[in-house]
């Protein structure tokens, strides 16, 4: 195919690989405590303070009958970011900044017990304008935690925090909730542990925070998200079984492992379950993973970064993530090659690296059995629908997806995509 065709045809790419008619992408969501048993819990401040007065943040619990020990969590909701001391028991305390303007910082602590019981309660201090003039200017530091992760029990988690930005910069990480972890350099940019094992029934989530502190004392935090992965079940062969038959993936890991990651998150958490494939192009490629019959959107979870330079290419059978314009904008949508989409290929664009756009969209894996149903989706009849094109007339739903057992052997697993 001459270069002209081929750019042509890629600007009709560009449409169906993105994630939704808008460019716009949810902001990344923090997990709420689960609780199973509701914890008393009240806690209390002064309502004022001056510069440089050390302030006392006081948490109160009414313990329950079997409780046992109570872990106390304190963290900075509003305001000026400040260090805060002994955050991890009842009683906390920070020393009031120095204002040029009045300013409410606000606090909560979370509480949670043996026994599975949760609260929460939260607390707001006004700082006074310091009288004698701020002592420090306000410096544009800011906290990188890193992307979400996925990953199985027992494997090692790698934390960096080098992005973060600002002067003599001072590094904490800690674990705001979720299982048992241990940072081997918990005060410095990099840091990692040990995934705590799958606890079957529980939501498996570590939520972990860095605080970084400037030179001018000013603190400021982020999170980042890891999901633990139950171990007796495959991180590289999926069954995803639809209403036109089962598929089965086979995913790369160690080639796109943020993609192979994040598409395992949704599987897990049942995401996919009852979501269509919205968007058919016979020659092309069969996308789905973020509608609902009725072509109703599904909210996903925040964008992930393009691996598209993996070594991978976009040949028929193999596995893609969807994505608008913005290279790093896939979140949930995927999309199989039905066939070549590569430089010289026969399909109708190069979805590589430097084909329909310069980045690329990032494989992750490919088809090892039911080919056959994917070739079926793809030449079923399609219609234009509230703004969308080439949707199937009959819905083509996602009926289950999973992982498969370690020890299980996946149909056809050893064959090839073009079955």
């Amino acid at each position: 195919m001459n270069k002209l065709a081929t750019l042509s045809l890629a600007l009709l790419a560009i449409v169906p690989l993105g994630g939704c008619p808008s460019d716009e992408l949810p902001p990344p969501t923090e997990p709420q405590p689960t609780e199973r048993t509701t914890l008393p819990t009240t806690a209390a401040a002064p309502e004022t303070a001056s510069a440089r007065e050390t302030v006392t943040l006081q948490a109160y619990v009414e313990a329950l009958p079997g409780s046992g020990t109570v872990r106390y969590d304190w963290f900075q909701t509003a305001g000026r970011g400040v260090p805060i001391a002994t955050a991890n028991q009842a009683t906390a305390s920070f020393v009031a900044p120095s204002l040029a303007t009045a300013e409410t910082l606000g606090f909560m602590v979370t509480t949670h017990d043996d026994a599975g019981g949760a609260g929460r309660a939260e607390v707001a201090v006004l700082v006074f304008a310091d009288s004698d003039g701020p002592t420090t200017q306000p410096s544009q530091s800011a906290a990188e935690a890193g992307p979400d992760q996925w990953v199985l029990a027992g494997e090692q988690v790698d934390l960096d925090g080098s992005k973060s930005a600002g002067s003599a910069l001072r590094y904490q990480w800690r674990r705001v909730s979720g299982g048992p972890v241990t940072f081997t350099t918990p005060d410095e940019a990099t840091t990692s542990f040990t995934a705590p094992p799958f606890e079957p029934n529980e939501a498996n989530l570590v939520l972990i925070e860095l605080a970084v502190t400037d030179a001018s004392g000013r603190q400021v935090t982020d999170r980042m998200q890891v999901k633990v992965g139950d171990p007796a079940l495959s991180d590289e062969r999926v069954e995803m079984v639809t209403s036109k038959g089962t598929i089965i993936l086979e995913l790369d890991r160690a080639a796109a492992p943020v993609t192979v990651g994040n598409f395992l998150w949704y599987v897990d958490d049942g995401f996919y379950v009852g979501t269509i494939f919205h968007r058919v192009i016979p020659d092309f490629v069969v996308q789905g993973g973020g509608l609902l019959p009725g072509l109703e959107e599904k909210k996903p979870r925040a964008p992930i970064i393009n691996e598209a330079d993996n070594g991978l290419s976009n040949e028929r059978g193999t596995i893609a993530m969807a994505r608008t314009n913005d290279p790093d904008s896939a979140t949930s949508q995927f999309y199989i090659n039905v066939k070549d989409n590569i430089e010289g290929g026969d399909g109708k664009g190069d979805l590589d690296p430097g084909g329909v756009s310069p980045e690329g969209y990032a494989v992750f894996g490919s088809v090892s059995a039911g080919m056959g149903v994917v070739d079926v989706i793809a030449e079923l009849p399609t219609e234009t629908r509230e703004g969308y094109q080439d949707v199937p007339v009959e819905d083509v739903t996602i009926l289950s997806i999973k992982r498969l057992p370690v020890a299980q052997e996946a149909p056809g697993s050893h064959g090839t995509a073009g079955g």
